[in-house]
């Protein structure tokens, strides 16, 4: 599954119907009505404030006085088809003045969401490990060849030996304990998720 790094917003046009798309990264389903009540606040002006949202693997969506399953629906099946979770997206609709159907609408709700997703950065959650190491400086040739090569990433701080905390996805322990011919293992601290964009 994949996240939305940020708010992002996108427009769309049919038959004069002004399409305008927001979304938000959200974990939490109770914030939806913050959330609708502010987008109300920015567009005041607007018919309908429709919107899909995938939390937690938890599809929602409302169609705000749109026929039944034409817009909360596709909307939300448009996030769902990208793979996409805690995210919600708003569409705000400025009638223009000719109807445009069923067909019309799921297309135009579906096509505003689609845009915003194509306009944001995604990003996907990434499980990491994080250790410390502290070994004597003689070795940090060799311990940092091992991790620029197999950690996500590392920090060093040198004081009387040379310590480091780095992060990894698979284990490279076996790697670290030959390197330094047993004399020194890395301590596990704690299990790290972090957001990698795609």
């Amino acid at each position: 599954m994949y996240h939305i790094q940020e708010k992002t917003t996108a427009q769309f046009e049919m038959k004069k119907s002004q399409f305008i798309c927001l979304l938000f990264p959200i974990n939490d389903d109770k914030k939806i009505k913050e959330i609708i009540k502010e987008v109300k606040k920015d567009y005041p002006k607007a018919t309908h404030y429709c919107y899909g949202s995938i939390i937690n693997n938890t599809q929602r969506s409302n169609d705000d006085g749109e026929p039944a399953s034409t817009a909360g629906k596709p909307i939300a099946e448009t996030l769902k088809n990208h793979q996409l979770d805690n995210v919600l997206a708003v569409v705000v609709r400025y009638f223009g003045g000719t109807l445009l159907g069923t067909a019309g609408l799921v297309k135009a709700y579906s096509t505003a969401c689609q845009s915003a997703i194509e306009k944001a950065v995604l990003t996907q959650p990434l499980s990491l490990k994080e250790y410390q190491l502290t070994v004597d400086y003689s070795l940090t040739n060799k311990i940092e060849f091992i991790l620029r090569n197999n950690a996500y990433n590392f920090t060093r701080y040198f004081n009387e030996e040379a310590k480091y905390i780095y992060t990894c996805k698979k284990d490279i322990n076996n790697l670290i304990t030959e390197a330094t011919s047993g004399q020194y293992q890395p301590q596990y601290i704690k299990d790290v998720i972090i957001e990698e964009k795609i």
